[in-house]
Protein backbone atom coordinates (compact mmCIF):
# COMPACT_ATOMS: atom_id res chain seq x y z
CA UNK A 1 0.00 0.00 0.00
CA UNK A 2 1.27 3.32 -0.93
CA UNK A 3 2.45 5.18 2.82
CA UNK A 4 4.38 8.28 0.94
CA UNK A 5 4.48 10.83 -1.77
CA UNK A 6 8.06 12.84 -2.25
CA UNK A 7 7.92 15.65 -4.63
CA UNK A 8 10.40 16.86 -6.88
CA UNK A 9 11.33 20.10 -6.92
CA UNK A 10 12.05 21.92 -9.19
CA UNK A 11 9.27 20.17 -11.26
CA UNK A 12 6.62 20.95 -13.84
CA UNK A 13 6.50 24.42 -15.67
CA UNK A 14 10.24 25.70 -16.82
CA UNK A 15 11.07 29.35 -17.24
CA UNK A 16 10.52 28.91 -21.36
CA UNK A 17 7.15 27.52 -20.81
CA UNK A 18 6.07 30.10 -18.98
CA UNK A 19 7.39 32.75 -21.48
CA UNK A 20 5.50 30.91 -24.54
CA UNK A 21 1.94 30.75 -22.59
CA UNK A 22 2.33 34.26 -21.54
CA UNK A 23 3.51 35.29 -24.70
CA UNK A 24 0.34 33.94 -26.22
CA UNK A 25 -2.22 35.54 -23.30
CA UNK A 26 -0.59 39.22 -24.03
CA UNK A 27 -1.24 38.95 -27.99
CA UNK A 28 -4.40 38.00 -27.76
CA UNK A 29 -5.57 40.01 -25.02
CA UNK A 30 -3.95 43.03 -27.14
CA UNK A 31 -5.48 42.39 -30.06
CA UNK A 32 -9.08 41.47 -31.81
CA UNK A 33 -7.95 39.16 -34.04
CA UNK A 34 -8.09 35.74 -34.29
CA UNK A 35 -4.72 34.28 -33.00
CA UNK A 36 -3.22 30.84 -34.57
CA UNK A 37 -0.26 29.12 -33.20
CA UNK A 38 2.23 27.25 -35.25
CA UNK A 39 2.12 23.72 -33.90
CA UNK A 40 1.58 23.19 -30.05
CA UNK A 41 2.46 25.91 -27.88
CA UNK A 42 4.08 23.43 -25.39
CA UNK A 43 4.47 20.02 -25.66
CA UNK A 44 1.10 19.13 -23.37
CA UNK A 45 -2.40 18.58 -24.30
CA UNK A 46 -4.20 20.19 -21.13
CA UNK A 47 -2.34 23.50 -22.08
CA UNK A 48 -2.67 23.12 -25.99
CA UNK A 49 -6.58 22.68 -24.66
CA UNK A 50 -6.93 25.20 -22.43
CA UNK A 51 -5.89 27.46 -25.38
CA UNK A 52 -8.37 26.59 -27.43
CA UNK A 53 -11.13 27.32 -25.17
CA UNK A 54 -10.39 30.50 -24.92
CA UNK A 55 -10.28 31.10 -28.99
CA UNK A 56 -6.68 30.22 -30.26
CA UNK A 57 -6.66 28.15 -33.27
CA UNK A 58 -3.69 25.51 -33.62
CA UNK A 59 -1.69 24.93 -37.08
CA UNK A 60 0.28 22.48 -38.35
CA UNK A 61 1.42 24.27 -41.29
CA UNK A 62 1.09 27.95 -42.07
CA UNK A 63 -0.92 27.21 -45.23
CA UNK A 64 -3.80 26.70 -42.63
CA UNK A 65 -4.19 30.08 -41.90
CA UNK A 66 -5.48 32.90 -44.53
CA UNK A 67 -3.09 35.74 -45.65
CA UNK A 68 -2.13 38.43 -43.35
CA UNK A 69 -3.15 36.34 -39.84
CA UNK A 70 -1.80 36.94 -36.57
CA UNK A 71 0.50 33.35 -36.30
CA UNK A 72 2.30 32.76 -33.02
CA UNK A 73 5.40 30.50 -33.30
CA UNK A 74 6.04 27.81 -30.66
CA UNK A 75 8.17 27.32 -27.77
CA UNK A 76 10.58 24.92 -29.50
CA UNK A 77 11.35 27.38 -32.44
CA UNK A 78 11.07 27.51 -36.47
CA UNK A 79 13.57 27.02 -39.07
CA UNK A 80 14.53 30.66 -40.89
CA UNK A 81 11.88 29.40 -43.85
CA UNK A 82 9.05 29.49 -42.10
CA UNK A 83 9.73 32.85 -41.10
CA UNK A 84 10.47 34.06 -44.66
CA UNK A 85 6.85 31.77 -45.68
CA UNK A 86 5.05 34.11 -43.23
CA UNK A 87 6.94 37.54 -44.14
CA UNK A 88 5.91 36.72 -47.96
CA UNK A 89 1.85 36.01 -46.70
CA UNK A 90 1.89 39.37 -45.25
CA UNK A 91 1.41 37.68 -41.13
CA UNK A 92 2.00 38.77 -38.26
CA UNK A 93 4.29 37.09 -36.32
CA UNK A 94 4.86 36.37 -32.98
CA UNK A 95 7.76 34.15 -31.52
CA UNK A 96 7.24 32.79 -28.46
CA UNK A 97 10.56 30.52 -28.90
CA UNK A 98 12.23 29.59 -25.24
CA UNK A 99 15.31 32.25 -25.29
CA UNK A 100 17.47 29.43 -24.89
CA UNK A 101 16.75 27.59 -27.79
CA UNK A 102 17.08 31.25 -29.37
CA UNK A 103 20.55 30.99 -28.64
CA UNK A 104 21.26 28.01 -30.26
CA UNK A 105 19.62 28.79 -33.39
CA UNK A 106 22.03 32.45 -33.14
CA UNK A 107 25.11 29.87 -32.23
CA UNK A 108 24.35 27.77 -35.45
CA UNK A 109 23.76 30.90 -37.29
CA UNK A 110 27.28 31.93 -36.22
CA UNK A 111 29.38 28.93 -37.38
CA UNK A 112 26.59 28.47 -40.79
CA UNK A 113 29.66 29.19 -43.35
CA UNK A 114 32.71 28.72 -40.86
CA UNK A 115 32.04 24.75 -39.47
CA UNK A 116 30.81 21.61 -40.58
CA UNK A 117 27.94 21.43 -37.29
CA UNK A 118 27.13 17.77 -35.49
CA UNK A 119 23.59 18.09 -34.18
CA UNK A 120 23.08 16.21 -30.91
CA UNK A 121 19.28 16.01 -30.62
CA UNK A 122 16.00 13.33 -31.55
CA UNK A 123 15.10 13.03 -35.48
CA UNK A 124 11.87 14.88 -36.27
CA UNK A 125 11.38 17.14 -32.86
CA UNK A 126 10.19 20.49 -33.68
CA UNK A 127 13.13 21.78 -31.66
CA UNK A 128 15.44 19.92 -33.55
CA UNK A 129 13.55 20.61 -37.04
CA UNK A 130 13.45 24.42 -36.39
CA UNK A 131 17.75 24.92 -35.40
CA UNK A 132 18.75 22.32 -38.15
CA UNK A 133 16.55 24.88 -40.44
CA UNK A 134 19.25 27.33 -39.60
CA UNK A 135 22.53 25.66 -41.45
CA UNK A 136 23.35 22.37 -42.93
CA UNK A 137 24.10 19.92 -40.02
CA UNK A 138 24.55 16.44 -39.30
CA UNK A 139 22.09 15.01 -36.93
CA UNK A 140 23.20 12.51 -34.03
CA UNK A 141 21.47 10.57 -31.57
CA UNK A 142 23.94 8.02 -30.31
CA UNK A 143 27.31 7.45 -29.99
CA UNK A 144 26.77 4.83 -33.10
CA UNK A 145 25.81 7.86 -34.93
CA UNK A 146 28.77 9.59 -34.01
CA UNK A 147 30.90 6.83 -35.23
CA UNK A 148 28.74 6.57 -38.73
CA UNK A 149 30.07 9.97 -39.51
CA UNK A 150 33.52 8.38 -40.18
CA UNK A 151 33.65 9.34 -44.02
CA UNK A 152 31.14 12.33 -43.96
CA UNK A 153 32.76 14.70 -41.85
CA UNK A 154 36.11 16.38 -43.55
CA UNK A 155 38.24 16.23 -40.55
CA UNK A 156 40.99 18.91 -41.89
CA UNK A 157 37.74 21.28 -41.51
CA UNK A 158 36.75 23.25 -38.35
CA UNK A 159 33.89 21.15 -36.57
CA UNK A 160 31.73 22.24 -33.63
CA UNK A 161 28.58 20.72 -32.22
CA UNK A 162 25.07 22.14 -31.03
CA UNK A 163 22.83 20.21 -28.35
CA UNK A 164 18.79 20.01 -28.19
CA UNK A 165 18.23 21.95 -25.19
CA UNK A 166 16.08 19.20 -23.77
CA UNK A 167 18.10 15.92 -23.95
CA UNK A 168 19.40 13.58 -20.99
CA UNK A 169 22.25 14.80 -19.49
CA UNK A 170 24.52 11.66 -19.23
CA UNK A 171 23.38 10.15 -22.54
CA UNK A 172 24.84 13.63 -24.51
CA UNK A 173 28.03 13.38 -22.03
CA UNK A 174 28.25 10.04 -23.62
CA UNK A 175 27.69 11.27 -27.54
CA UNK A 176 30.29 14.14 -26.72
CA UNK A 177 32.70 11.84 -25.55
CA UNK A 178 32.31 9.91 -28.89
CA UNK A 179 32.69 13.09 -30.89
CA UNK A 180 35.99 14.06 -29.27
CA UNK A 181 37.27 10.73 -29.27
CA UNK A 182 36.67 10.39 -33.89
CA UNK A 183 36.99 13.95 -34.25
CA UNK A 184 39.99 15.40 -31.64
CA UNK A 185 40.09 18.57 -33.80
CA UNK A 186 36.38 19.35 -32.83
CA UNK A 187 36.02 22.84 -31.04
CA UNK A 188 33.54 22.44 -27.93
CA UNK A 189 31.18 24.96 -27.30
CA UNK A 190 32.25 27.32 -23.96
CA UNK A 191 28.83 26.07 -22.66
CA UNK A 192 26.63 23.49 -23.47
CA UNK A 193 22.93 23.49 -24.88
CA UNK A 194 21.03 21.53 -22.17
CA UNK A 195 19.15 24.29 -20.78
CA UNK A 196 19.28 24.40 -16.74
CA UNK A 197 15.62 23.16 -16.69
CA UNK A 198 16.04 20.22 -18.13
CA UNK A 199 19.58 19.66 -16.16
CA UNK A 200 17.88 20.75 -12.49
CA UNK A 201 14.80 18.44 -13.42
CA UNK A 202 17.09 15.33 -14.17
CA UNK A 203 19.17 16.04 -10.93
CA UNK A 204 16.14 16.26 -8.86
CA UNK A 205 14.98 13.16 -10.04
CA UNK A 206 18.55 11.21 -9.10
CA UNK A 207 18.60 12.86 -5.80
CA UNK A 208 15.56 11.02 -5.02
CA UNK A 209 16.42 7.03 -5.87
CA UNK A 210 17.47 6.18 -2.87
CA UNK A 211 14.56 7.01 -1.10
CA UNK A 212 11.70 5.73 -3.51
CA UNK A 213 10.22 2.43 -4.68
CA UNK A 214 8.92 4.13 -7.94
CA UNK A 215 9.46 7.81 -9.88
CA UNK A 216 5.76 8.86 -11.59
CA UNK A 217 6.33 10.91 -14.56
CA UNK A 218 3.70 13.46 -15.59
CA UNK A 219 3.87 14.40 -18.90
CA UNK A 220 3.10 14.17 -22.72
CA UNK A 221 4.31 11.45 -25.01
CA UNK A 222 6.10 14.10 -27.15
CA UNK A 223 7.76 15.80 -24.24
CA UNK A 224 11.66 15.28 -24.83
CA UNK A 225 12.20 15.99 -21.56
CA UNK A 226 9.39 14.00 -19.75
CA UNK A 227 10.68 10.96 -21.77
CA UNK A 228 14.10 11.87 -20.59
CA UNK A 229 13.10 12.11 -16.65
CA UNK A 230 11.20 8.47 -17.16
CA UNK A 231 14.29 6.91 -18.74
CA UNK A 232 16.83 8.44 -15.85
CA UNK A 233 14.19 7.22 -12.80
CA UNK A 234 14.05 3.52 -14.95
CA UNK A 235 17.77 3.23 -14.86
CA UNK A 236 17.33 2.86 -11.07
CA UNK A 237 14.07 2.47 -10.45
CA UNK A 238 12.90 0.06 -13.22
CA UNK A 239 9.23 0.14 -12.27
CA UNK A 240 9.03 3.78 -12.36
CA UNK A 241 5.88 5.42 -15.27
CA UNK A 242 4.81 8.33 -16.82
CA UNK A 243 0.98 9.16 -17.10
CA UNK A 244 -0.59 12.07 -19.43
CA UNK A 245 -3.65 12.73 -17.14
CA UNK A 246 -4.78 11.15 -14.09
CA UNK A 247 -7.37 8.75 -16.07
CA UNK A 248 -3.79 6.74 -16.69
CA UNK A 249 -3.10 6.31 -13.09
CA UNK A 250 -3.51 2.59 -12.02
CA UNK A 251 -4.09 1.63 -8.40
CA UNK A 252 -3.55 -2.08 -9.43
CA UNK A 253 -0.09 -1.29 -10.65
CA UNK A 254 0.88 0.09 -7.70
CA UNK A 255 -0.24 -2.50 -5.79
CA UNK A 256 0.99 -5.00 -8.26
CA UNK A 257 4.73 -3.53 -7.91
CA UNK A 258 4.11 -2.74 -3.74
CA UNK A 259 5.45 0.89 -4.40
CA UNK A 260 5.14 1.82 -0.94
CA UNK A 261 7.10 5.47 -1.55
CA UNK A 262 6.58 7.02 -4.68
CA UNK A 263 8.15 10.21 -6.24
CA UNK A 264 6.21 12.75 -7.97
CA UNK A 265 7.77 15.07 -11.21
CA UNK A 266 6.50 16.59 -13.64
CA UNK A 267 7.92 17.16 -17.49
CA UNK A 268 9.00 21.07 -18.25
CA UNK A 269 5.46 21.35 -19.87
CA UNK A 270 3.14 20.39 -17.54
CA UNK A 271 0.76 22.72 -16.08
CA UNK A 272 0.82 22.12 -11.78
CA UNK A 273 -2.87 21.44 -11.86
CA UNK A 274 -2.35 18.09 -13.54
CA UNK A 275 -0.07 17.48 -10.94
CA UNK A 276 -2.08 18.53 -7.92
CA UNK A 277 -5.36 15.78 -9.69
CA UNK A 278 -3.09 13.08 -9.33
CA UNK A 279 -2.01 13.30 -5.82
CA UNK A 280 -5.71 14.28 -5.36
CA UNK A 281 -6.03 10.61 -7.19
CA UNK A 282 -3.89 9.06 -5.12
CA UNK A 283 -5.11 10.71 -2.05
CA UNK A 284 -8.56 9.44 -3.15
CA UNK A 285 -6.91 5.65 -3.55
CA UNK A 286 -4.79 5.87 0.08
CA UNK A 287 -6.64 8.03 2.07
CA UNK A 288 -3.86 7.77 4.92
CA UNK A 289 -0.69 8.50 2.38
CA UNK A 290 1.61 11.41 3.10
CA UNK A 291 2.53 14.33 0.84
CA UNK A 292 5.95 16.07 1.25
CA UNK A 293 8.17 18.05 -0.22
CA UNK A 294 11.51 16.29 -0.92
CA UNK A 295 14.05 17.24 1.75
CA UNK A 296 17.10 19.66 0.36
CA UNK A 297 14.43 20.61 -3.14
CA UNK A 298 14.88 23.95 -4.23
CA UNK A 299 13.04 26.63 -6.17
CA UNK A 300 13.31 27.05 -10.07
CA UNK A 301 14.30 31.26 -10.08
CA UNK A 302 14.85 31.38 -13.26
CA UNK A 303 12.37 33.47 -15.42
CA UNK A 304 11.86 35.24 -18.89
CA UNK A 305 11.26 38.65 -20.01
CA UNK A 306 8.86 39.47 -22.82
CA UNK A 307 9.74 41.61 -25.43
CA UNK A 308 8.74 44.97 -25.86
CA UNK A 309 6.71 44.48 -29.25
CA UNK A 310 5.34 41.25 -29.33
CA UNK A 311 4.94 41.13 -32.98
CA UNK A 312 6.88 41.17 -36.26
Amino acid sequence: MLERIYLANPRGFCAGVKYAISYVEQVQSHSKEQIYVRKEIVHNRRVVEDMKKRGIKFINELGEAPDGATVIFSAHGVSPEVVEEAKKRSMKIGDATCPLVTRVHRKARRYKDSHQIIYIGHQGHDEAIGTMGEADMFLVESPEDVQKLIGKIDTNKPITYLMQTTLSVADTKLVVEKIAELFPSVEHPAKDDICYATTERQEAVSSMMEEIDAMLVIGADNSSNSLRLLQLAQKSKPFSFKVNSLEDLSKEYLEEKNIRTIGITAGASTPQILVDEIIHKLREFYPSVSVDLFPGSREDSMSFKLPANLLL
